[in-house]
């Protein structure tokens, strides 16, 4: 990272006026720095002009409250069954500002109490590069393109249906096709989609290891699309045509409304999350029976039940959406799915799997070797062979 970034994150952090991304490109950027480093990005932040008012001098009794929470951070064995958080050092927001406030007071404290976990030449041999953006658009003749950032224009008339793509972004557009042709965007693992645009203005996202099968056009009296995996949908309102989602076991209605749909076969639950709006959730094998969710719920489906969690972690669930990972309080088995899926990695465990849950984001962008230093942190031994991750107790 360029040195004048640097800066700018620290004096940004310090003003606290980053924003939510900014903020976790600074913390990473910081928990990877070696003293030096960070004490000379402070040096020179503090040598601006006007900067002093950003690191007042701190009270006896804030420092003392530092101390006991570093000593505290340091006391913590992570028993198994605990939940662990994947920056220590930022456990609590008010931390993490003294910690920039007091330089070296808190920094070098934790520092030279607690050494950086080293990763050997042999387990990086076999990094792997963070997934892309990046998806396959199969036409209603069987003929697949590859969407990148690369390709750009008219991919086909589809009916009286045009498809354009800018930068790996799909867009259908035109007059109503009065039959239904369909088309399929997918992605593979290691893969992230770009927004698709329906051609009734509809947004959909999808995940690694994901497709939705959709018509070019809705001339009926409703609009369906089929996905699998995971997708995120900001519905275009139309009440004359109510939008229906299908996954391999039940259906969801809306209107106009933005939600997320998990439906991948090796999760527990079918979990879908309203942001905004309404839906309606069905399951297909209870006829008649249907639920109704509201802002900020998620109806999980496991076999033909469903049921209905309130006050879901929204920013959780569509991290991934952001380009982030959030593993607040995620067991050890569903982090390594989802590492599965962005890196294109087997994962596989020697023994009993550790029961283990985790806390805190990490942005997609990084080399596995990267995040498995932050496994390695908190007590999760792996080795790799090849393009297989194996985790051991």
């Amino acid at each position: 990272m360029e040195k004048e970034k640097i800066i700018s994150l620290i004096e940004g952090y310090s003003a606290g006026t980053l924003s939510e991304e900014e903020e976790i490109v600074f913390l990473q950027w910081y928990s990877e720095a070696d003293s030096v480093t960070f004490h000379s990005m402070l040096a020179e932040c503090r040598s601006l002009h006007g900067f002093h008012a950003g690191y007042p001098a701190m009270p006896a009794e804030l420092q003392e409250k530092l101390q006991q929470a570093v000593q505290q951070l340091e006391e913590e064995k992570n028993p198994e069954g605990r939940i662990v958080p994947l920056m220590r050092r930022f456990r609590w927001g008010w931390v993490a500002a003294v910690l920039i406030l007091v330089g070296a007071t808190g920094y070098l404290l934790y520092r030279q109490q607690r050494p950086a976990p080293q990763i050997t030449s042999t387990e990086l041999k076999n990094d792997v590069l963070p997934g892309i953006t990046s998806a396959v658009l199969t036409l209603s003749d069987g003929r697949r393109i590859v969407l990148d950032s690369s390709s750009a224009g008219e991919l086909a008339l589809e009916g009286k249906t045009n498809v354009m793509n800018k930068n790996g972004a799909v867009t259908y557009s035109g007059n109503t096709t009065p039959v239904l042709i369909y088309n399929t965007l997918s992605t593979a693992v290691g893969q992230q989609s770009a927004p698709l645009t329906l051609s009734d203005g509809t947004k959909v996202w999808l995940n690694a290891l994901s497709s939705i099968r959709f018509p070019v056009s809705f001339p009926g009296d409703s609009r369906m699309v089929d996905i699998t995996g995971e997708a995120y949908f900001e519905v275009a309102r139309d009440e004359r045509k109510p939008f229906l989602v299908r996954t391999s076991g039940q259906t969801i209605q809306v209107l106009g409304t933005s939600f997320n749909v998990n439906a991948y076969p090796d999760e527990f639950t079918q979990n879908t999350t309203l942001l905004d709006g309404a839906v309606k959730v069905k399951a297909d094998q209870r006829k008649g029976e249907e639920i109704v969710l509201l802002p900020g719920q998620q109806a999980r489906m496991q076999g033909t039940g469903i049921t209905v969690e309130k006050g879901v972690d929204i920013e959780q669930v569509i991290a991934w959406k952001n380009g982030q990972f959030n593993f607040n309080h995620t067991n050890l088995s569903s982090v390594l799915r989802q590492l599965s899926r962005w890196y294109d990695i087997d994962v596989k465990f020697e023994g009993e799997v550790p029961d283990r849950s985790f806390r805190g984001k990490i942005t997609k962008d990084l080399n596995l070797s990267q995040v498995l230093v932050i496994l390695q942190e908190v007590g999760v031994k792996f080795r790799i062979e090849g393009r297989t991750l194996v985790v051991t107790e």
